[in-house]
């Protein structure tokens, strides 16, 4: 079972914050042990600060990998690549209006790649 951190409200960050404020820092312990735990590589990058500064985070499994961008904006991209192939399995783009809804969003991304790699999961929530 993937047991998944319900995230409170009052205490989500702004997408500036999160990107160019670096507070997505503040999960990296949880996410880490959660995918190392599941045999998934993670790695967060942010990106160098400009008008319209990305965070990423990267997930890699033997049969795929997938990457999460998030924007200052609310933007939001997530795309899952097929190792094999190189061909697209997801690519899809998001407006996100808070940052609930990215929690809420983007583990769609790295429980496709353990779907794709044949484990059984179960999501109790979305966040």
């Amino acid at each position: 079972m993937l047991a998944q951190k319900q995230i409170a409200v009052s205490d989500l960050e702004t997408f500036p914050e999160l990107v160019s404020g670096h507070q997505f820092d503040r999960y990296q312990t949880g996410l880490i042990s959660r995918w190392r735990a599941r045999s998934i590589g993670y790695e967060l990058t942010y990106g160098t600060p400009t008008a319209k500064s990305a965070m990423w985070l990267d997930f890699t499994t033997d049969q795929a990998i997938g990457r999460v961008t998030l924007w200052e904006s609310g933007e939001c991209d997530m795309e899952v690549i097929d190792c094999a192939t190189g061909g697209d399995i997801l690519r899809e783009h998001f407006d996100f209006k808070s940052s609930e809804e990215f929690f809420a969003t983007y583990p769609k991304v790295p429980l496709l790649l353990l779907r794709l790699r044949g484990d059984r999961i179960h999501e109790s929530n979305k966040s």
